[in-house]
């Protein structure tokens, strides 16, 4: 009995914290403008502990009435979405179910004791509420269902499966220069794709450390694939047995930010690419694997040794940071895969977004495919220009830059370049007028001219980063009288998607101009007050403070209290010298990885990230005194030099690390393109990877976790996606967003899968690189795993 009684008022000093913790910071909240829930649970909760303590059965009835009052308030804010229902009521569940461990001890006013008889049926009530509401979050739960209105089955035939009906290879980054991510290759599909096996492994040994990731999505022509590593390496790999035929090392000068997202080839029109790859061709570089470097470098490589162009630029590689003013050394990276575009080769370059203004041109080239010599220029500073700046001249600083992989469009004749901003990107006060024009845009180029034909801002004067980072893809879309219009879809990090007459730029689905508050800017900005929205996007919602989260109630009221805190006004809330949320944060919404379409039933398939962002402005002076530097190590900062202002930013967590807002936090959705409703979304992977206060739990929570990447969708009825924070490649129904398959990785991918077919066998094979995340040095990989049915 001693030994009861002491875990009896153990128990009691834990709810009495609770409560003292619910109670004032429910006073905070309630003086803020906030719920007053949490002032009266903590009222309650502490009559709990007090009742404890006195060993009275009071504690059993005020902890039943503290349950059934939390399911009540958790009714009328949130419904029954499991996520957001579950952790509101979870911990005073947990109290009741304590509770009735001790109902033996506990005594009415007239001193009579409670009796196991009542406890039993009490405990086996409340566990297994807390059993079956515990089992429940280890299933998925959709935040839009599949209606079933388009399958591969009944899906409308409107959208004739024409691209690439007899294209057994993966030439180009997104499969062709559309960037449509849809193989025509069916032998995989929703009957046997649980079927899957590796078939073989390779190892790069190019591991990434540090600051660097392998992300790259390999291309495949004839018999071999080729894949680039963090550091720009390339290695030839049999494309059905896995072995390595030969590798090329750029000897890169090391740079920050290593990745290498992909690669491009071209193959010269009188040329068999089988032939050419297995040896039958005599002509050196009749097919080509177009790399840039970290280094800032445009190499041509033969398809079939490995070796360097001869008479491509000078010594065998083309120099980017030619006609780029000095600064161009240290912050113009070739991350992502460039575009070849008939017999030009199109190129651009992250910057160092936030660390100063004066950051190099973004200036858009094109290189002949052959010489490497610069056909055109596309310069935001004198778009009409076209033709290059003169040997020495250079390129006008500070224009919008393109960082992503352009798309094309061969009949028309147009590049579609996604452009991003001029820095620092959150310090808008003293912008160019060809970044007011041309930032977070897509820009149609003619191709053999250079010269802008059309352009399409998705943000006006972007204050918040919101760069178009994806691949615009190109599709014929036949609406529903039949006619088919060529589309570009652009893809955002606000969760936009924008679908446009690709001839014209005019818009295919209805765009609307809506007002967004410039509330709390401070002196020098001018932030827009109306910015555009496409009547197809991923539906955030708006966030309020009951979309604030936690595991528990404890966590959900520090996360509310820090909302009420924060600056928001909505969507675009302008930075100030406040903390400000940003909601999409700037990891989007839709970031590089893009999205696919299904060409046979019109479904546009994206990832996302759904995290928000707190960002404040801090004065540079202020910044160095609380110990924050360039190089972020007392803190996320940004320093933007030539502002009056720095930025420190982070994601908006509690202090256990969870996002303050609710889950999922990244999901796979399906649009159909001609409406833009949303046909089915689910959430995208599990917690079972992620660290939670420092430690790998391994629950496999599937409440949807930030993604990387971008899908991959085929005519069998399946989309794979590894992008997950977990360690899986998943196989989904196209029509409904079921998972169908998954495969164990070794580690996390961030890459966008790819499928081809052997040109031996002819079984088709998906592949998928995995490198791990930007975490432990042990969690880090090198491999090039590719499947294929038994």
């Amino acid at each position: 009995m001693r030994v009861i009684r002491i875990a009896m008022h153990t128990v009691a000093g834990l709810f009495a914290l609770g409560a003292g913790f619910l109670f004032l910071g429910g006073l905070w909240l309630i003086v803020l403008g906030g719920s007053w829930f949490y002032a009266v649970a903590g009222c309650l909760l502490g009559y709990v502990s007090y009742s404890l303590i006195k060993q009275h059965a009071h504690a059993f009835s005020t902890a039943i009435v503290l349950l059934i009052f939390s399911v009540i308030w958790a009714l009328l804010e949130v419904g029954l979405d499991y996520w957001q229902f579950v952790p509101r009521v979870s911990l005073f569940l947990g109290v009741a179910c304590v509770v009735t461990l001790f109902y033996a001890q506990l005594r009415t006013h007239d001193g009579v004791q409670g009796g196991r008889k009542m406890r039993t049926p009490a405990s086996i009530v409340l566990f297994g509420i807390a059993f079956v509401g515990i089992g429940a979050g280890f299933y998925p739960h959709a935040s839009v269902v599949s209606k079933g209105v388009l399958t591969a089955e009944g899906a409308s035939s409107a959208n004739p499966p024409v691209e690439h009906a007899v294209n057994q290879d993966w030439p180009q980054y997104g499969l062709s220069a559309r960037g449509t991510r849809y193989s025509e290759l069916a032998e995989i599909e929703r009957s046997n794709v649980t079927d899957l096996q590796v078939a073989w492994e390779f190892k790069t040994g190019d591991v990434p450390t540090a600051e660097a990731a392998f992300q790259g999505t390999p291309i495949k022509i004839g018999d071999m694939l080729y894949v680039c590593t963090p550091y720009s390496k390339v290695m030839a790999v049999d494309a059905e047995i896995g072995v390595e035929r030969w590798r090329f090392d750029p000897q890169v000068v090391s740079k920050e930010w290593q990745r290498c997202r992909g690669l491009a080839s071209h193959s010269a029109p009188d040329d068999s690419v089988t032939g050419n790859v297995d040896g039958s061709a005599d002509a050196l570089c009749k097919t080509r694997i177009v790399l840039t470097t970290l280094d800032a470098r445009l190499f041509t490589l033969d398809a079939r040794s490995g070796e360097a162009c001869p008479g491509f630029g000078e010594h065998g590689y083309v120099d980017l940071l030619k006609g780029l003013s000095e600064r161009a050394k240290d912050s113009y990276f070739p991350t992502s895969a460039p575009l070849v575009a008939g017999d030009v080769i199109v190129t651009g370059a992250r910057m160092q977004d936030w660390a100063s203004g004066g950051e190099p041109s973004g200036v858009v080239r094109g290189w002949d495919i052959k010489s490497g010599r610069l056909v055109w220029a596309w310069d935001p500073a004198a778009p009409k220009r076209g033709h290059p700046l003169p040997e020495g001249e250079t390129y006008a600083d500070e224009t919008p830059n393109f960082w992503g992989t352009a798309s094309y469009d061969s009949e028309l004749g147009l590049i579609y370049v996604p452009t991003g901003n001029q820095t620092p990107d959150f310090w808008g006060a003293d912008r160019l007028p060809s970044s007011e024009t041309y930032n977070a845009s897509v820009v149609a180029i003619d191709v053999k001219t250079g010269i802008d034909r059309w352009h399409f801002r998705t943000v006006n004067h972007d204050l918040h980063d919101y760069d178009v980072a994806a691949q615009p893809i190109l599709h014929d879309l036949v609406m529903g009288n039949g006619e088919s219009t060529p589309v570009v879809i652009v893809l955002t990090k606000m969760g936009q998607v924008f679908v446009l007459d690709r001839r014209n730029g005019r818009p295919v689905l209805p765009v609307e101009s809506r007002a967004v508050s410039v509330e709390g800017a401070p002196v020098g900005q001018h932030p827009s007050a109306v910015q555009p929205y496409s009547r197809a996007s991923l539906d955030y919602g708006p966030l309020t403070e009951k979309s604030m989260w936690g595991i528990t109630a404890l966590d959900q009221l520090y996360c509310r209290i820090q909302f009420k805190r924060m600056h928001w006004k909505g969507d675009f809330t302008p930075i100030s010298t406040q903390k400000t949320i940003m909601y999409p944060g700037y990891y989007g919404g839709i970031n590089w990885g893009g999205g696919a379409v299904d060409v046979s039933s019109g479904l546009l398939v994206v990832n996302d990230i759904r995290i928000a962002h707190w960002a404040q402005f801090i004065k540079h002076e202020d910044a160095l005194a609380a110990g924050y530097n360039p190089t972020g190590a007392a803190g996320n900062y940004a320093q933007q030099r030539g502002a009056p202002y720095g930025v420190v930013h982070g994601m908006f967590t509690s202090p256990l690390g969870v996002p303050c807002t609710a889950p999922p936090y990244g999901t796979l959705t399906a649009i159909v393109l001609r409406s833009g409703e949303i046909a089915w979304q689910v959430p995208m992977g599990s917690t079972e990877d992620t660290p939670l206060l420092g430690a790998i739990t391994g629950l496999r929570l599937p409440l949807g976790m930030p993604t990387m990447g971008g899908p991959l969708v085929t005519r069998g009825g399946v989309v794979f996606f590894s992008g997950s924070m977990d360690h899986y490649l998943r196989a989904m129904d196209s029509g409904t967003g079921k998972e169908l398959w998954k495969s164990r990785l070794p580690v996390g991918s961030q890459a966008t899968p790819m499928t081809y077919q052997g040109g031996r066998t002819g079984r088709q094979y998906v592949v998928v690189t995995a490198g791990g995340s930007q975490g432990p040095e042990q969690e880090r990989g090198d491999y090039v795993i590719a499947y294929r049915l038994p």
